[in-house]
């Protein structure tokens, strides 16, 4: 699994274990998100999905304030989204403009 199948799974599996929270209209923290992963991983039986779902867990536990964190990318790879490298052509200036940009 590359890393775009792996981040994609990771946002597909965090976002399953909110809606189910969301579904059972009760409150929603990063504790009860860890719990019902925890709880996911117990009836999971596809290896790649406990795989990351181990991942997930252990990167919220980790973090101090409970959020989990990535890798934070460089303004190329914010660029190249789809993760193929498709264009050797991005933004050196960041994709803002300016709203005072003046012509010299």
């Amino acid at each position: 699994m590359n890393r775009s199948d792996h981040e994609r799974l990771t946002d597909e599996l965090i976002g399953e274990a909110t809606l189910s929270l969301l579904k059972d209209n009760g409150p929603i923290s990063m504790k009860l998100l860890l719990q019902r992963l925890q709880q996911m991983l117990s009836t999971e039986r596809d290896g790649q999905r406990r795989n990351v779902l181990s991942q997930i867990i252990l990167e919220i536990s980790n973090d101090g304030k409970g959020g989990a964190q990535r890798k934070p990318m460089n303004e190329q790879q914010e660029w190249d989204t789809d993760g193929r490298n498709n264009s050797n052509v991005y933004p050196l200036f960041g994709t803002r403009q300016q709203a005072d940009s003046k012509k010299h």
